[in-house]
């Protein structure tokens, strides 16, 4: 005969308990362990005090505010490469920790493993952007006057591409600012909350179906950095001229090659299988045009921006998250994504 089971009193509480600290502290294996965004460390043992760990993950949250990010960030922003850099090599978790130590200074919190009090990079991260204040989304006068005259050319269909790489990592957490869980989460729950909504989850929340996205470590660096003004370089008036003239000429030379091509084949081909005469050469000069007017409807089909286009279309914080020959590659495959998109500008951005 089996021996009954016997349960104590509260001991389904305890395992529930126990289930609810690891997930809000973000030490649960089953989700870290797999995590590229990780400051869980397996050789490390694992936090779970009853009674005050769930409370003070929460006041540490509360506490690591946006004031004291930025105040964490001067005492190493000196030894950090630059953002195109921090984006093109995305630099890991513990690489980022070793450069850091190597100079003796102390560890900001989103770099530090849980058992020495660190906070999750994506937690530090939305708690920088909600907590930016409202100067920082306002548009400067040139880039109202930009909008204004894009949004005249194409009737308000089309609006300025965002190419900074703060500016699109901005915009992409604006859209889903108000589904991010106020509580201390897990990054599986984040993504699911979001996805839950019918947003797409922004390009640096790892998301496990998207192999196109970067660590949002380094989308908290590149926010920093811009911050302090440490990606002005990024905005140099040579730079701007040089990339608009390529995207420029990249729209003219494919628009030559598919339309005026077209149009050439039918009239080049009549002569060459001599199916044109001095009797017909008025219809084959009119059947010339007419399939390069479907040559140029097919060019805006294939080339204008859709609201469905990828977020990393031009790379997975625009441009300037590439490489100089990817880059290039990027902008001459989209041309016109690198002025303009279909996608409207988020509510806090208008």
């Amino acid at each position: 005969m089996a021996a009954p089971s016997v349960s104590f009193p509260g001991a389904e509480e305890e395992k529930d308990f126990l289930r609810r600290v690891e997930e809000g502290l973000g030490t649960a294996r089953s989700d870290d362990a797999e995590s590229v965004d990780s400051n869980f460390d397996s050789n490390s043992p694992v936090k779970l005090n009853r009674g005050s760990s769930s409370i003070l993950a929460t006041l540490a949250c509360q506490k690591y505010d946006a004031g004291e990010i930025r105040a964490e960030f001067k005492t190493y922003q000196s030894m950090l490469p630059k953002p195109d850099e921090l984006l093109q090599e995305q630099h890991s978790f513990t690489t980022l920790r070793e450069m850091i130590a190597q100079d003796d200074i102390k560890l900001p919190r989103f770099l530090k493993y849980d058992v020495e009090g660190g906070i999750k990079p994506h937690h530090a991260l939305c708690s920088l952007l909600l907590g930016d204040t409202a100067e920082e989304s306002k548009k400067t006068c040139a880039e109202s006057w930009r909008s204004c005259l894009v949004n005249t050319l194409f009737f308000g269909y089309l609006h300025p591409q965002l190419n900074h790489p703060a500016d699109f990592i901005r915009d992409q957490f604006n859209r889903v600012a108000h589904s991010i869980p106020t509580e201390v989460v897990t990054p599986q729950k984040l993504r699911k909350k979001i996805k839950n909504e019918g947003l797409p989850v922004p390009n640096y929340f790892l998301d496990p179906e998207d192999h196109k996205q970067f660590p949002p470590h380094i989308a908290l660096l590149v926010i920093l950095q811009d911050g302090e003004k440490e990606s002005r370089h990024l905005e140099r008036l040579l730079y701007r001229i040089v990339f608009s003239l390529f995207a420029f000429l990249a729209v003219i030379l494919r628009m030559v090659l598919e339309v005026i091509g077209g149009a050439g084949a039918i009239w080049g081909g009549s002569e060459v299988f001599t199916l044109r005469h001095d009797g017909n050469k008025e219809l084959w000069r009119w059947l010339s045009v007419f399939v390069g007017v479907l040559c140029l409807l097919r060019f805006f089909t294939v080339t204008a921006p859709q609201q469905e286009d990828e977020g990393d279309i031009l790379g997975p914080a625009g441009p300037w998250s590439l490489r100089l020959p990817v880059r290039l590659r990027a902008v001459a495959e989209h041309p016109f994504h690198y002025f303009v998109r279909a996608l409207p500008p988020s509510a806090l951005n208008k």
